[in-house]
């Protein structure tokens, strides 16, 4: 595991945008999206959550990412449909 930090703003999505209101995006560095394997424009979903360090605790936040956790499952698909077939 990487001693990497990366910190990120939560900004709101472009009021203009019909579809966007009340929508937040978070802009993480291209750096970290190619480690995750994240594309731009995946859905994420994030949730609060209390964090413990040796100094006191925090308020933090998890992201799972729903678009990846998709393509992951459908690769699986693929790839068990195709050992099947062999």
């Amino acid at each position: 595991m990487s001693d990497k930090t990366y910190t990120a703003k939560i900004e709101h999505l472009d009021a203009t945008d019909p579809h966007a209101e009340g929508e937040l995006c978070v802009r993480l560095p291209d750096e970290l999206l190619e480690q995750l394997g994240w594309e731009i424009g995946d859905e994420l979903d994030w949730e609060d959550c209390e964090v413990c360090e040796d100094w006191g605790e925090h308020t933090g936040l998890t992201l799972s990412n729903l678009s990846k956790r998709k393509r992951d499952a459908e690769q699986a698909l693929r790839n068990a449909i195709s050992v099947d077939m062999e």
